[in-house]
């Protein structure tokens, strides 16, 4: 029930409509690389942490070193108290984040879309999880809006819905926070393992890329933006992900952690 409640709580400005050739532009880009997936190498956990934030480190928050000074399979620390100040600034500017719970809340409430796109494949394979009546007619508005958009992916997608939208963003607002001294090592490191342990859905970079592109799209499309604007985002992430998967130090390389408790 959690996209009822949501919908309960907050109204949304929503794009009419889900004609777009959006989805035909992501298939054609996910079977480009599908062509040409690296063989599968085993790397270390930090590693593999490191290379999931793979777009926040293309982002270049202030304070934190970028690609061009750090690998991407490196986790970074600010190298001084001025450098840390300015990655602070920046994260409670720009997300009012200013310490763990703060963090925290910004992941749960800003950035998730997975779950609400379970919603929607129940109600595509016939298991609703509860009735339209139940939402007022704003939320339903929303709701049918938000549930057709999202169909278009669906045949790219399937269940492994926009999870890599949210272990990317939550991975990278993570990096951030330890990078900056938000959060410390063991709490980094419990935090993380969730989402590590979600990545068990995806069997390579490209099904993650996929999966990541399209969550792009509907955090976009869900905060109200309309073509061409949604266009334009996916121009971006289509960039971005095109670096990380052609370069072999970042996703090009096949990395992929495994458990030790998945160890054959």
């Amino acid at each position: 029930m959690f996209l009822f409640d949501h919908f309960k709580k907050k109204e949304k400005n929503i794009n009419g409509g889900n004609e777009t050739n959006l989805s035909s532009q992501v298939s054609a880009f996910v079977q480009e690389y599908q062509n040409r997936i690296p063989e599968q190498k085993t790397c270390g956990r930090d590693e593999f942490i490191a290379l999931l934030s793979g777009i926040a480190a293309l982002r270049k928050t202030p304070g934190i070193p970028g690609p061009d000074q750090i690998s991407f399979t490196a986790l970074p620390k600010c190298a001084s108290s001025e450098d840390e100040a300015s990655c602070k600034a920046h994260l409670e500017r720009v997300f009012h984040i200013t310490d763990k719970d703060s963090l925290l809340d910004f992941c749960q409430n800003e950035i998730l879309c997975n779950r609400q796109y379970m919603d929607f494949v129940e109600f595509w394979e016939r298991r609703p999880p509860f009735e339209l009546e139940e939402l007022n007619e704003q939320a339903l508005e929303f709701f049918k809006s938000a549930r057709d958009f999202s169909f278009q992916f669906y045949h790219i997608i399937g269940h492994r819905g926009y999870l890599a939208w949210d272990i990317s963003e939550c991975m990278g607002h993570l990096r951030n926070g330890y990078a900056c001294g938000l959060i410390s090592r063991d709490e980094f490191d419990a935090l993380t393992e969730y989402w590590i342990d979600q990545t068990r859905v995806f069997n390579n970079w490209v099904d993650f890329a996929a999966s990541l592109i399209c969550g792009e799209l509907y955090w976009d499309f869900r905060h109200g933006t309309k073509l061409p604007e949604l266009q334009e985002g996916l121009n971006l992430y289509l960039r971005l992900v095109s670096i990380l998967l052609d370069n072999d130090t970042a996703w090009g390389s096949g990395m992929w952690y495994v458990p030790p408790h998945d160890e054959k």
